[in-house]
This record gives C-alpha cells, structure tokens and sequence, in this order.
C-alpha cells in the first residue's frame, strides 16, 4: 500500500464495525477500500465526458457572447496561440472572460488546465455548433 488515510468516527462505531466485519469474515481494511474504490468509480468522469462538458461550456459562452457570429476572431486567435503554447495562459484568458462578462465561472472550466485536448474541446464549443442532446 502506499499511504494511509485517517478518519475519525465514534469509538462505538468503530468497535461495532469491527465485530460485524469479524462475524462476516470480512477485513475492515479491505472493506473501506472497496467503498472508496466504488465510491471513485461512480463519479469519477471519463475524458469523453470532461470533453462534451467543456464543448457544452465554450458553446454556453459563444450563447452569450451573442452567438458564433459575435465571437471575436482576435480572441479565438489568442486562445487557439495559448492552447498550442501555455494552457495557464488560456485558462486565465477564459477565467477573465467570464469576470468580465460577470458570469458564473463553470467548474468544468478548470479542466482546460489540464491538456490541449481539453483546451481545443472548449475552444471548438465557444466556434462550434450546437451541440446534439444525449
């Protein structure tokens, strides 16, 4: 294993899960595991959905900004040069659009940080067309 993870509950609690465990012939250790695994599972997204929601957020954008027509060419110019040379920068040039527009700044958006590919999704959605319904 490479770390541990402390928690804090109920000296009852911890005393009846261990039984219960016990009588199940079942490794706490193991079961808390199995839960996090789960629980990781479940809602961790998949890069496919990172993508379609950073599309979804670039075309949300593009809405406001009154549409693809209304979207600066200068500005896709620049986003385009920092998705190809400095994700920082093109992160911080999305989060400034959305303070200056004073708009909510989508949770997804943190993700263009993450890599091209997800800077070019967001960009293509702030160009692109409506995206289809799921």
């Amino acid at each position: 294993m490479d770390t541990n993870l402390q928690i804090r509950i109920s000296k009852e609690l911890k005393e009846s899960f261990q039984y219960i465990a016990k009588e199940n012939n079942k490794d706490t250790s193991s079961l808390v595991r199995e839960w996090i695994s789960a629980y990781v599972a479940e809602h961790q997204k998949s890069d496919e959905d990172i993508a379609a929601e950073l599309y979804l957020a670039g075309y949300q954008l593009q809405q406001v900004l009154g549409g693809r027509e209304s979207v600066s060419k200068e500005f896709v110019k620049q986003l385009q040069e920092y998705a190809l040379t400095d994700q920082k920068e093109f992160t911080q040039l999305i989060l400034t659009t959305y303070l200056n527009l004073d708009l909510a700044i989508p949770a997804i958006v943190q993700k263009t940080y993450n890599g091209f590919a997800f800077s070019q999704m967001y960009l293509m959605g702030l160009i692109g067309e409506k995206p289809k319904e799921k």
